[in-house]
């Protein structure tokens, strides 16, 4: 049985070498094809409610104190339209949101849908191709959303410009020095920052296998927290919500071929872990073709503050 996920200490950066993090992200960034930014926007996974009305929360000021949060989300990955309750700005002003490494817009759709403004920063051409496409046309302007080709580090935003700014599933692409300095710059006194993933629940069994043949590096470790100067940013506050995607066999083939390591490996490498997951998917598990399965994940959001002046 491969090992569990070993805890990692807080405030270490989950990708500690520059060149392999730069290696890496590049898989996203400038060898991203359209054609590839379309997949990576059907296969990979939608953020739950529960994680999207806990980022609303947050940027209504509603930060919750004391233990950290663990939710269970029975609605599964996030719906379109907003629910009673969690939508943005009701009552109001809507808050405005930076969304770095936006990517194909997945997060920013869930938070226009709220009533939020967005900014979607995001450095593929490709990737911002695909979240125009996919954005309503209303939406599209200063008043909802604005589309920014840029790096996290170098946004181009003004400065105090935001009530939040949230990576998603992005965090660990960027340089820990400089997209603080950019975070601090773009916030608003008493503005959050988030930072949020989904996570394969390597709890279970069978997943945590899964995650080792897909080579899933981004799997939670616990106790671990995105590394920021505690002089500059409040404690993070965690919540874990753990959800499941019906998903069937061949989408989970599909799903691993969105992932960094298989985008940046070698043809052999490839075809090595085709034939494992024929194996493990086929044999082993013994999942019946196009049957629809319960894949569990646990989707991690940190939240902290900037403080004020004093």
């Amino acid at each position: 049985m491969p090992s569990r996920p070993k805890p990692r200490p807080a405030q270490q950066a989950l990708i500690t070498d520059p060149e392999r993090r730069r290696r890496l992200a590049a898989a996203f960034d400038d060898d991203t094809t359209l054609e590839a930014a379309w997949r990576y926007d059907a296969l990979r996974p939608r953020y739950p409610e529960a994680a999207v009305k806990q980022l609303l929360a947050a940027a209504a000021g509603d930060l919750p104190v004391g233990q950290d949060d663990v939710l269970q989300d029975t609605s599964g990955q996030a719906t379109p339209g907003p629910t009673a309750g969690t939508q943005a700005g009701a009552g109001a002003e809507a808050p405005v949101i930076a969304d770095l490494g936006a990517g194909t817009g997945i997060l920013t759709r869930a938070l226009l849908a709220r009533g939020a403004s967005v900014h979607a920063v995001e450095p593929s051409a490709a990737m911002l191709q695909v979240l125009r496409a996919r954005s309503p046309e209303d939406q599209l302007g200063p008043a909802r959303l604005q589309l920014h080709q840029a790096t996290a580090e170098a946004t181009g935003l003004g400065q105090a410009s935001c009530d939040v700014v949230v990576a998603a599933q992005a965090w660990h692409w960027f340089d820990d020095a400089l997209v603080q300095e950019e975070v601090r710059r773009i916030l608003r006194p008493q503005g959050v920052l988030a930072v949020v993933a989904n996570y394969l629940d390597t709890s279970v069994p069978w997943v945590h296998r899964l995650t080792r043949i897909m080579r899933a590096g981004d799997v939670y470790r616990p106790g671990w927290t995105p590394p920021v100067d505690p002089a500059r940013f409040d404690a993070w506050h965690t919540t874990q919500t753990r959800w499941e995607r019906a998903i069937t066999p061949e989408g989970i083939r599909e799903l691993s071929t969105t992932l960094s390591s298989w985008l940046s490996a070698d043809e052999p490498a490839r075809a090595r872990r085709r034939a494992n997951l024929d194996w493990y998917l086929d044999e082993h598990l013994g999942l019946p073709p196009g049957e629809p399965v319960a894949l569990p994940y646990l989707t991690v959001l940190h939240t902290s503050v900037l403080p004020g002046p004093a």
